[in-house]
This record gives structure tokens, C-alpha cells and sequence, in this order.
């Protein structure tokens, strides 16, 4: 009797390491899959902000602690006031399988099953001006990155935004002449401002014509 239970719970041990192992396996596989962000937008049904450029931007630095929150504040602002919001990533793996993820407003986004490539010069967030100013930019104002106007066609505008920093602040109109061009003529353009302050990460949207005020 007491061999056959010792049988039995190592069979039960083996089966549950078994399935530990697949789950694990599994997961690691997901990860592998190298999806890469064709697009993303958040809101809600039609009111919906295209967010790509954020999100890849906030995923390419590794979040904090491996997580992207999904909130008003790291998308960029709120496009449907009062709704239960959500962001759509719409990405392709190696494989080429596209495949849509869904994250619920106040959920977060694990960095580790995207991939995102970015340039050289993107990796030092701080630019070649910034020299020893790590303690002032910790405690105040730190523009990340900026881009602007449409999907697909937009410049990169952070080091101008930088120089606008005046006192931890920044507030001015955003147009094609504040901006130094027109990337899109004829088209509504907007702002992607991602910044920390006072050592918080966080995103905004301003539309043309708009005014940006941080903080």
C-alpha cells in the first residue's frame, strides 16, 4: 500500500512538473515570437487617439520595471472623457502573422513580447547638451522625446523642445513655424511630447493650433 502511494505521488509530481514546464515553455515561446508594432490607438469605439509613436517609444526604453501603464497620462491624454478606455496594439510577428492585443485602461503592457527598433542616436535620451544636468532634470522638467505631425509622416522635434525648457516649464502654440516646418501640408497635425517630472514619466498629445503646457 505504501509503495503504490509512493507511486502515485510521484506520478502526480511528475505530472504537475509537466505541465509547469509546458506553461513555462509556452510563455518563452510568446516572447520569442519577436512581434513587432505595426500600430496602436487608444480610446474608446470611434474616439480613438493613434498612439504608435508613444508607445513604441515607451516600450523601446523598457517602461518601468518591465511594464507600460495604459492610462490618460502615458497615452498622451484622454479621447473619450468618462469611457471605459483601452489600447489596441496591432503588431506582426517573424512569421509574419499579424495578430491584435487589447489592454484595458488601467492595465499595463509587458514589454518583453514587443520588439522595437530604434536608431543609434536614440538611445541616450538626453541628448549631447545635457552634459552634468542629471540631478536638475531629475528634480524638474526632462523632455524624452518629441515628434511632430501624422502618422507616417512626422519629424523629430526634441531637441527643439528642449531648448523651449525655461524654469522646469514649457508652454507655447504648436505650429509649423514653432516647430521649425510642415511635415504634412495640408493635413491636421499634432504633438507627441513623452517627459518626466519630478522623476514621473509621462505622455501628451496636443493637437495643432493647440497650446502645450508642461507642467
Amino acid at each position: 500500500m505504501k509503495l503504490t502511494t509512493r507511486y502515485g505521488i510521484f506520478a502526480v509530481a511528475f505530472a504537475l512538473f509537466a505541465i509547469g514546464a509546458s506553461v513555462l515553455s509556452s510563455g518563452a515561446g510568446a516572447q520569442e515570437e519577436g512581434w513587432q508594432i505595426l500600430r496602436a490607438d487608444y480610446g474608446f469605439r470611434n474616439q480613438r487617439n493613434n498612439v504608435t509613436d508613444i508607445l513604441k517609444d515607451l516600450i523601446g526604453r523598457g517602461g518601468q520595471n518591465g511594464r507600460v501603464a495604459v492610462n490618460n497620462q502615458t497615452m498622451g491624454g484622454d479621447p473619450a472623457v468618462g469611457k471605459d478606455k483601452s489600447l489596441r496594439i496591432f503588431a506582426r510577428n517573424r512569421r509574419n502573422e499579424e495578430r491584435e492585443f487589447n489592454f484595458r485602461e488601467g492595465g499595463f503592457v509587458d514589454v518583453r513580447l514587443f520588439e522595437v527598433r530604434r536608431d543609434r542616436d536614440d538611445w541616450d535620451d538626453r541628448g549631447g547638451n545635457y552634459g552634468g544636468r542629471d540631478r536638475d532634470d531629475w528634480n524638474g522638467l526632462r523632455i524624452i522625446r518629441a515628434y511632430y505631425g501624422i502618422q507616417g509622416r512626422t519629424i523629430n522635434v526634441t531637441e527643439l523642445l528642449r531648448s523651449r525648457v525655461r524654469d522646469g516649464a514649457i508652454n507655447f502654440v504648436v505650429s509649423n513655424s514653432a516647430l521649425g516646418g510642415d511635415p504634412a501640408v495640408g493635413a491636421d497635425k499634432f504633438l507627441i511630447v513623452i517627459y518626466r517630472y519630478k522623476g514621473q514619466e509621462a505622455a501628451t498629445f496636443v493637437r495643432e493650433g493647440n497650446s502645450l503646457l508642461i507642467p
